[in-house]
């Protein structure tokens, strides 16, 4: 007997396959019980059905699944297992280097505007650590009541998937040579004409369409954005780019003329390779590992990487951290871009 006196343990053998069935004889009335269920030696998918084979079923029911572990673990399945606690935790990292760099902006601004360069970097910054910040309490609502904030889960990824758009933006202008290209350089490079800037815009939004297409149409077994046909296709696209990267920056260190700043650009590219790179190669490497395995392990490293690069980004423009051969943000290194006003960032 289970859960309740009347309720009678039912275990049944399929023929087909051998597989065996745990349920419940249960006479008509109203019951709240808890179910122990055996355990079993790995990670599994539990199927619940309700049925009635001598009539239609008409009933109320709420059914909460519970996994062992305390509250951090408990209403989550074991794929999600660990994500809250990682969350947390960028949350609070995301927190120190934001104020940081607000305190950047505000010691270092002045009557002559924001460089674009500094524009760029602070948006990505604030929408990945929004995104966070939505997964975090996304994750603490779920952990408490079972059900989460979708809308807000699904919000968090978007602005994620944002802040790594503009990433690649600015991976893909500085490849180009913009703020990191000494003046001998940028006399012979192209500067960014309208054309590109509206190119580079449509298909940055388009981009961004992807992740919203998905996470509108998600369907019911896919646990991630990856997990679907349009993450794939939002990763093919991502490799794309990092092919055009390679092309700019091959041209960018071929005409540089000071070798400082041409080895600068070669330790640029190794690095913005790894940020390129990582979240496909984590994707691929997943496929080896058991599903409930795969998704935390895609969520950490790609969030990890990115958030190195936007924190080795913010050091670039640090005042007294990196020296001034190696990036400018002056008024002449905008190179073509828009702008109404010149930079409180001198040389930087």
């Amino acid at each position: 007997q289970v859960g309740h006196p009347q309720w009678l343990s039912e275990v049944t053998e399929d023929t087909h396959d051998s597989g065996m069935s745990e349920g419940l004889t249960v006479p008509k009335g109203k019951y709240k019980a808890d179910l122990q269920l055996s355990p079993t030696p790995e990670p599994a998918q539990w199927y619940t059905m309700l049925s009635n084979c001598d009539d239609v079923i008409d009933i109320d029911f709420a059914l909460t699944l519970l996994n062992p572990g305390g509250w951090w673990y408990a209403h989550f399945s074991v794929d999600e297992q660990g994500l809250l606690g990682m969350f947390v935790g960028w949350t609070i990292v995301y927190s120190f280097v934001v104020l940081s760099f607000v305190y950047l902006q505000i010691k270092s601004f002045g009557p002559q505007g924001v460089h674009p360069f500094m524009a760029l970097l602070s948006a990505a910054l604030l929408l990945e650590y929004m995104g966070i910040v939505c997964q975090t309490w996304h994750g603490w609502t779920y952990a408490t009541d079972g059900q989460g904030l979708v809308i807000v889960q699904a919000l968090g990824e978007v602005l994620d998937a944002g802040s790594n758009i503009i990433m690649m933006l600015m991976l893909l202008m500085m490849a180009r040579g913009w703020t990191i290209s000494s003046a001998a350089a940028a006399s012979h490079r192209t500067h960014f004409s309208k054309d590109w800037i509206v190119s580079m815009s449509f298909f940055m939004c388009g981009f961004l369409s992807l992740f919203v297409l998905e996470r509108m149409g998600r369907a019911i077994d896919a646990r991630y954005c990856y997990d679907s046909d349009i993450g794939l296709l939002a990763l093919v696209l991502r490799n794309s780019v990092f092919v055009y990267f390679c092309i700019s920056l091959a041209r960018s260190i071929r005409i540089e003329e000071s070798e400082k700043r041409r080895n600068f650009l070669i330790f640029f590219g190794i690095s913005s390779s790894v940020w390129f790179l990582g979240l496909p190669l984590a994707y691929y490497g997943t496929q080896f590992l058991p599903a409930w395995d795969q998704m935390k392990v895609v969520v950490a490293v790609s969030t990890s990487i990115h958030t190195c690069g936007l924190i080795l980004l913010a050091i670039l423009v640090w005042p007294d951290l990196v020296s001034t051969e190696y990036i400018s943000l002056h008024p002449g290194d905008q190179h073509g871009l828009p702008s109404s006003s010149s930079t409180p960032y001198d040389e930087i």
